[in-house]
């Protein structure tokens, strides 16, 4: 089944192909609560997961599609 971006009234939506998003500022999502915000350092081809840069003290962290993270951009 393909699922589409659902679109806010601010154009943010999440996106299935997160090889698409290295370098954007994305909002990390997981149960339909917010983890955190950041700019995605890195993603890997087949879109599965994606590492979210360091920022302040906070490191730099993996994300992956299988534990159910949504990315919203």
């Amino acid at each position: 089944m393909l699922l589409q971006a659902i679109k806010t009234v601010t154009g943010r939506g999440r996106r299935e192909d997160w090889s698409q998003l290295i370098g954007r500022t994305v909002e990390v999502w997981l149960g339909g609560r917010l983890v955190t915000t950041g700019v995605v350092d890195e993603a890997t081809a087949d879109d599965t997961v994606v590492w979210i840069a360091a920022q302040g003290i906070q490191r730099r962290k993996l994300y992956d599609k299988l534990t159910g993270y949504e990315i919203w951009a």
